[in-house]
């Protein structure tokens, strides 16, 4: 596999970036076709669920381009060796940079909080090559995926570490990194219950743990391409800071909250960037029971 992606990623840089793009789009129309049935009901569904449409035709189109842009993506990271000494920026749009810089002449840290929303590797990837001292924690993959993902990240200057290093977050921190954190997944029980899309379900709580812990600004960056302008738009959002009172427990729910309900208005606003194959509402189906049900016909 490792061996594969590195060829293909030759491949790729070798051709003229329409080519690049329009085999992105197979690519993504490829990946819709293998997704199992199942996991197309559940991402439409999901849809239906939060009331982004009551259309079962609709959610289907955005269940569709919600992964299908998978393939653009792909190309984006696989064109690291070809934008890593700043030809990226020809591709990005960057909006309100001034708040990381605020945070980073501050000197005293930052979370930077992101979603499975649009392309978040390159994300990653334009900050850390752009001087920010970002730390991104992710998920270890297994074997080949995650050395050829790590290399490209490096190529790009992304640090990276794995949800377990806690102790390597609170460090860093301390010395002023800006710490990556992706929020929007469903945590499991080391999430707190908080409102989203009107339901309560399992969210994550690092950023509001570390930015009460280490009285940093916790920054959401989001990033959406816009066929307009043929540019990503990676806009950085004003910060949000975390409660602080003698009650732990209540400040991580109200700042959680809060980052619950930026993510759910973003959403709103690009429903197709967002990442809906993912079983999102597990906890809130399994105590309230199977809420998320779709026709039968709609996702053949």
């Amino acid at each position: 596999m490792y061996r594969f992606m590195k060829l293909l990623s030759a491949f790729i840089c070798m051709l003229p970036h329409g080519m690049q793009y329009a085999l992105g789009t197979l690519l993504g129309e490829i990946a819709w076709l293998a997704v199992p049935p199942k996991r197309k009901r559940l991402a439409i569904g999901q849809i239906l669920f939060c009331k982004i449409t009551d259309d079962p035709t609709e959610a289907k189109r955005i269940a569709k381009s919600s992964t299908t842009r998978f393939g653009r993506m792909i190309i984006d990271v696989l064109r690291y060796p070809e934008i890593k000494d700043g030809d990226y920026l020809d591709m990005i749009e960057f909006i309100n940079r001034e708040y990381l810089d605020d945070a980073l002449a501050d000197g005293k840290g930052a979370i930077v909080a992101a979603m499975h929303s649009g392309n978040w590797e390159l994300l990653g990837g334009v900050l850390a090559s752009e001087g920010y001292p970002l730390i991104s924690v992710a998920m270890k993959q297994k074997g080949d995926a995650d050395k050829f993902i790590n290399e490209y990240r490096r190529l790009m200057h992304q640090h990276v570490t794995y949800k377990t290093g806690v102790r390597e977050m609170v460090r860093e921190l301390k010395n002023g990194a800006f710490l990556g954190l992706i929020m929007d997944q469903d945590p499991g029980d080391d999430g707190v219950l908080v409102p989203f899309f009107g339901y309560e379900t399992l969210t994550a709580v690092g950023p509001a743990v570390l930015g009460r812990m280490q009285d940093v600004p916790i920054i959401f960056v989001t990033m959406h391409y816009s066929p307009y302008s043929g540019k990503h738009e990676l806009v950085v959002h004003p910060p949000i800071y975390a409660e602080k009172t003698d009650d732990k427990k209540r400040d991580v729910a109200v700042t959680t909250t809060l980052l619950s309900e930026f993510m759910e208005d973003y959403i709103r606003r690009y429903p197709e960037d967002w990442f809906w194959l993912h079983n999102r509402w597990k906890w809130t189906r399994c105590y309230y029971g199977d809420k998320i049900e779709t026709p039968p016909d709609v996702y053949h």
